[in-house]
């Protein structure tokens, strides 16, 4: 994962090539392979180089060119459709490095290229002759870029620390990130951070800085179905499925230097993944270093372990498997990473460490991992048939529901249950059951102090229905989608972050715009049939998937299997740390810490709701640390 960074004044002052110099050095692990910075009167720009692909080898940035200064981490898909556009000869395009296309297609269409790039990028380019900056993001966020506003400056960078490399920006951690951290609204907020005065460019937005310093914003792309996708048959859909996924996978490992890495637990979602990048690295002479979180093998806990769908694997000779198995490791072994890593869908942070370790000890530099497949085009959702019978299928309901019986083994009461029931309960009623479920409300359980949470209500920060409301209706499935799409794109780069802390670059196949794009065009009756969910996946990966896969029933494998017995046995120590570093309540007054106790000590690990329970403490423990070690480090 390479990095850019940069500093542009708008008081009359240059630029500082010191201050450029020290956010340099803080990337630095991120450009093992060349790092670079220009100034140029008020704007300086920088760039350090990680090679993934062949044309990385012909990388020299910054590029300054005709009064423009280009920086970009970037992997552009359509390097030859947009060569064909701007002119460019095949010739030329073959020692063209990916940013030099970028420049070009800014030259020809303005603000406007951001509509044309496919691939996961960031980018800052900057107009002398116009004293203007414009800064833009992939349409799903895969890249991520940090930016202050401040008096008489702007500053950007891919990894926040490198901000306080520049004087006048704070080092302060931001109350109405605490509160978002541990209450969990499910709206998303745009452009928020857990830091005070440092935000982040929104997925599909560009940015521009003009020279007075104002700056505006514009979306450029949001989630949503592409027409093209739209009111098809089925033999289209199956056409498109095989293959929009199989270019968004294809395009990522087809230019490699390196062999790729795979976060693998043999689903669908990773092992299709596999099934799709194996033949093109094995025509590369290497095999993708698959990595699997599982627990000791013959070991047995309440939660689903990936071992047995991974081993289905076992005899395609192009995955070069491997087991992580947690040893002492846990979520509070790195305070700084384990603290990043709290976001939602950014996995367990001691996994996710090891298996990036081991991809980077084999010797990748790309890593792969399938998720987002849930919510794209292989929707895993909750209670589809129960969507059936509302919409009056009342044949197609028979029919499935003996289905669901047979796949699932079921009982007919608890296919009801679980599969019926859940879409005809209407929302409002849900929120009452569960408000009358608990004794108090359910913004109430979480470890908050409430106090603080009930001042954030007062000023608005948060609204505590959203948190009440805590999910969208089972019947409103491809709502929750796009809901969570855009949650999303809106979020900070959290694995990609970690991962490049390995020297490592990281993207996911189904977050590609055209995957999300054909997902929210499919109809509901391809996302469920014979009883079973990932009905398209099943069908047109049959020819390369293997037959326990195919005839798997519903769940996915846990990726961090031993979380409740890492949680147990190294949260109360981090606690009760937590507890003799709250000075003047610099803790307490955001979180609850006996009821954080509580929770610890009452969960049962034999029971599913002790597992979410001891997750929820486990979370705000690494909240509470992290709060004093960044004191700490004030």
């Amino acid at each position: 994962m390479s990095a850019i960074f940069g500093i542009v004044r708008f008081d009359g002052e240059p630029a500082s090539s010191r201050e450029l110099d020290r956010m340099g050095t803080i990337l630095a692990h991120r450009g093992p392979d060349g790092r670079r910075a220009v100034v140029d009167g008020a704007a300086g720009l920088g760039h350090c180089l990680l090679r993934v692909n062949r044309e990385d080898w012909f990388e020299a940035q910054p590029i300054q060119d005709g009064g423009l200064t280009l920086v970009a981490d970037l992997r552009l898909d359509n390097r030859e459709v947009l060569a064909e556009h701007l002119g460019i000869a095949a010739d030329l395009l073959r020692d063209m490095p990916d940013s030099e296309v970028l420049l070009a297609a800014y030259r020809h269409w303005g603000d406007a290229c951001v509509d044309h790039l496919l691939g996961d990028f960031v980018f800052a380019i900057w107009d002398a002759r116009a004293r203007s900056l414009l800064i833009g993001r992939d349409p799903m966020g895969q890249r991520g870029l940090y930016f202050h506003h401040g008096e008489g400056f702007f500053t950007f960078a891919s990894e926040v620390k490198a901000l306080w490399a520049v004087e006048g920006v704070p080092r302060r951690l931001s109350e109405l990130g605490i509160a978002q951290r541990v209450l969990g609204p499910l709206d998303p907020n745009p452009g928020f951070t857990i830091y005070e005065s440092i935000s982040i460019v929104g997925g599909g937005t560009t940015l521009r800085l003009g020279p007075d310093g104002t700056v505006s914003k514009h979306r450029y792309w949001e989630p949503h179905a592409a027409p093209e996708h739209l009111c098809r048959d089925e033999a289209y859909y199956v056409d498109a499925y095989r293959a929009v996924v199989t270019e968004a996978v294809a395009c990522r490992v087809r230019r490699l230097a390196h062999a790729p890495g795979l976060c693998f637990s043999g689903g669908f979602d990773s092992g299709s993944i596999a099934a799709i990048a194996g033949p093109i690295v094995a025509a590369q002479g290497r095999r993708i270093v698959a990595i699997a979180s599982v627990l000791d093998e013959g070991e047995r806990r309440l939660v689903s372990d990936a071992r047995s769908a991974v081993e289905a694997f076992r005899r395609y000779s192009y995955l070069d498997l491997h087991y992580y198995v947690r040893g002492d490791e846990g979520v509070f072994s790195d305070l700084e990473t384990s603290f990043a890593m709290t976001d939602e869908n950014a996995g367990t942070p001691y996994v996710r460490r090891g298996l990036l370790r081991i991809a980077a000890s084999a010797g990748a530099r790309l890593v792969l991992d399938g998720h987002g497949g849930d919510y794209t085009v292989n929707t895993n959702g909750k209670a589809m048939l129960g969507r059936i019978l509302r919409r009056g299928n009342v044949g197609r309901f028979a029919r499935e529901f003996r289905l669901r019986v047979r796949a699932t083994g079921r009982t007919w009461q608890q296919v009801v249950r679980h599969d019926v029931l859940p879409a005809f309960r209407p929302s409002r009623a849900s929120r009452l059951g569960r408000l009358l479920y608990r004794p108090t409300r359910i913004w109430g359980v979480r470890p908050v102090n409430p106090t603080f949470a009930l001042a954030m209500f007062a000023a608005g920060a948060i609204d505590p229905a959203r948190l009440r409301d805590d999910r969208v209706p089972h019947h409103r499935w491809r709502a929750f989608c796009l809901h969570h799409l855009r949650k999303v794109a809106a979020m900070q780069p959290t694995q990609p972050t970690l991962a490049a802390a390995h020297g490592l670059d990281f993207s996911r196949p189904f977050h590609d715009r055209r995957v999300v794009e054909l997902g929210l065009a499919i109809p509901e009756s391809l996302e469920f049939r014979g009883g079973l969910e990932r009905h398209l996946a099943r069908r047109v990966f049959a020819d390369i998937l293997p037959s326990q896969l195919l005839a798997r029933g519903p769940g996915n494998d846990a990726e961090d299997p031993d979380m409740f017995r890492m949680a147990k046995e190294s949260a109360p120590a981090a606690l009760a740390e937590a507890r003799r570093l709250d000075r003047d309540g610099r803790i307490s007054r955001y979180l609850d810490l006996d009821k954080i106790e509580a929770m610890l000590t009452k969960a049962n690990e034999a029971r599913k709701p002790g597992h979410a329970s001891v997750y929820t403490a486990a979370r705000a423990t690494a909240l509470a640390r992290f709060i004093a070690w960044f004191d700490a480090g004030n």
